[in-house]
């Protein structure tokens, strides 16, 4: 997979670039805020129609954009990428209404015809190396939750799909148990079970679904992230999964296929869910399902968001991050496009090299950003053509 050109118009910083970008790669050098990231953080947006520096579509569209033709603030996003199966266009644009400054639109192109988000997904496939994932292990829950949700959603679509079902299902369970909580209804009385039947057994149906998605995912994903992190460190890295339903419980286990654990999750859920209906009534709110659930991540059994110093927490993320890419490999049968937003700073020279060398084998194309030219000198990278970033645009040597 590789991308072969770039359009902005009105992101962030840039006010307009078409970026043709060579099949190894691309380093980019410049300042901090030069735009960088937002380039990067541009490409990660047209693999997974979010933005992972940000939880609202507004914050990246450039604030004075639509000045000069009287038109509300917008953006556009677009990528052409090359792929096993053939040529595909993405494209995201982005709009706000004058009536709710704050919030924006979005449309969502595919080969030039309208589609769902969720039919946008993983046209193309990125992993985007950052600073800020050191929040996988020391941040909270919610982050490693987003983290799942788009690596499995870059992969698979049932999967999005799901999430998507599970989240609206999941706000009209809640608007339900608040009402029921002011009432007072009996958790045992007929009144109660009678109406949260239905939306405990949707609950439980999509739920049990992308419990399972991530059971499967993540065991696969550990295994490929401890070989990656004994490679960097020597050490062992230990990644399971939490589900807040009470598993993994040895029926979990046994080589099952993902339909046949959805099945036993799904008795699970159904189960702790009866059991936690009267602390639902008391609360108002769903306290069971994958919105709960979480990772851990631990090195030789100690806890890295605990007791994990910096540097072993970054070099976890590295491990973690080049086993996604493994995995997408093993699941797409073609590497992913790398992105890697001012990492090789993060590092030291020993676990830089390391990671360097970690490229060539995965056959990626590789986006690198540094504020320093030197991190971007190593032989390794001497392949990617060189382009400087200032104030919003990529100016390439002649």
């Amino acid at each position: 997979m590789r991308l072969r050109s770039l359009t902005l118009e009105e992101f962030r910083s840039y006010r307009r670039l078409e970026l043709v970008i060579e099949p190894a790669g691309l380093r980019l050098a410049g300042a901090n805020g030069s735009g960088k990231s937002s380039l990067l953080e541009a490409i990660a947006m047209l693999a997974t129609t979010r933005s992972p520096r940000s939880t609202s579509d507004r914050d990246t569209i450039g604030w004075n954009s639509g000045e000069d033709f009287g038109v509300p603030p917008f953006a556009r996003l677009g990528a052409v990428i090359e792929r096993g199966d053939g040529e595909v266009r993405v494209e995201i644009a982005l709009s706000t209404d004058p009536a709710r400054p704050t919030a924006a639109k979005k449309q969502i192109k595919l080969n030039g015809r309208p589609v769902r988000a969720m039919d946008a997904v993983g046209a193309l496939k990125a992993v985007l190396f950052s600073p800020e994932d050191v929040a996988l292990v020391a941040g909270p829950p919610s982050g490693r939750r987003r983290y799942l949700d788009l690596t499995i959603s870059q992969m698979d679509g049932t999967y999005l799909r799901a999430l998507s079902r599970y989240n609206r299902l999941l706000t009209q369970r809640n608007s339900l148990l608040k009402s029921l909580s002011k009432e007072r209804l009996d958790p045992s009385g007929s009144g109660a079970v009678a109406q949260l039947a239905y939306w405990d057994d949707e609950l439980v149906a999509f739920g049990s679904l992308l419990t399972a998605f991530r059971f499967h995912l993540v065991g696969r994903l550990a295994t490929m992230a401890a070989e990656r992190f004994r490679w960097l460190s020597g050490g062992a890295l230990e990644i399971a999964y939490l589900p807040s339903v009470g598993g993994p419980s040895p029926a979990w286990g046994g080589g099952r296929t993902r339909s046949d654990l959805q099945a036993v999750v799904a008795r699970d859920f159904a189960d702790a869910l009866a059991n936690q209906r009267r602390e639902e009534l008391r609360r108002g709110v769903s306290v069971l399902g994958p919105h709960r659930d979480d990772l851990s991540i631990a090195v030789g059994g100690v806890d890295m968001a605990t007791f994990g110093s910096r540097g072993q927490q970054r070099l976890a993320v590295v491990a973690l991050k080049l086993g996604e890419a493994d995995l997408m490999v093993a699941e797409a049968g073609e590497a992913p496009v790398l992105l890697l937003d001012d990492v090789l700073s993060e590092l030291d020279e020993e676990h830089r090299s390391l990671l360097l060398r970690a490229l060539p084998e995965l056959g990626a194309q590789v986006l690198v950003t540094a504020t320093d030219d030197r991190f971007l000198d190593d032989p390794v990278l001497a392949e990617l053509p060189m382009a400087r970033v200032e104030s919003g645009s990529v100016v390439t040597p002649s």
